[in-house]
């Protein structure tokens, strides 16, 4: 239901027309719209965790978990926005491993970990937000189109801009990981 109409808000009505039941029905299994989110989002990231080889490097730990983490959420936006509202505490769990990760990567004070993590979770979520909500191809044509209505010396930066932008929306969230990695370096480094 959420994967065939990302748009829909996830209602208890919803769930319960999706699975063939009454809605009322639901609240035998669920508290409320608030437990039932909780749910789905456990049985959605539950298991998503990457697998990488036993003393692999932070850097390679992180990249797995934000790359698997960023393809289910670009999945059930729907769930990101709301697990990332804070209706939901689910996010606990992801949150632990990745400390867990930074620790083993030598941050031991908890206001930097707390950095890290909240870095790498923004960057992830956040950006799966943004292209799940995207029209999916870069509008090169539509903002070119629209250059005429910046002052001419912006028009003319943004002109040799667009083409960057495009080739980077193609592989954009390995530049989000990347540039996050190197961030979270130079905060370990401190």
């Amino acid at each position: 239901m959420l994967v065939a109409d990302p748009t829909a808000p996830l209602t208890i009505a919803r769930a319960a027309e999706a699975v063939g039941a009454k809605p009322m029905s639901l609240y035998r299994h669920f508290d409320d719209r608030d437990d039932l989110i909780s749910a789905v989002a456990r049985h959605l990231f539950a298991d998503i965790r990457p697998r990488v080889a036993s003393g692999a490097a932070w850097q390679v730990e992180v990249r797995a978990w934000m790359t698997a983490i960023y393809k289910q959420a670009r999945r059930v936006p729907q769930i990101v926005q709301l697990l990332a509202s804070g209706e939901s505490a689910e996010w606990l769990g992801d949150s632990a491993y990745l400390a867990r990760v930074f620790e083993r990567a030598g941050f031991h004070d908890d206001r930097v970990l707390a950095e890290a993590v909240y870095w790498v979770a923004t960057a992830t979520m956040g950006h799966a937000m943004i292209d799940a909500a995207g029209p999916g191809k870069f509008q090169a044509d539509a903002l070119r189109a629209r250059l005429d209505r910046l002052d001419d010396d912006d028009a003319a930066l943004n002109a040799r801009l667009i083409t960057q932008f495009e080739k980077i929306h193609r592989h954009g969230f390995d530049l989000v990981i990347d540039l996050t990695i190197a961030g979270l370096e130079q905060l370990l480094a401190r």
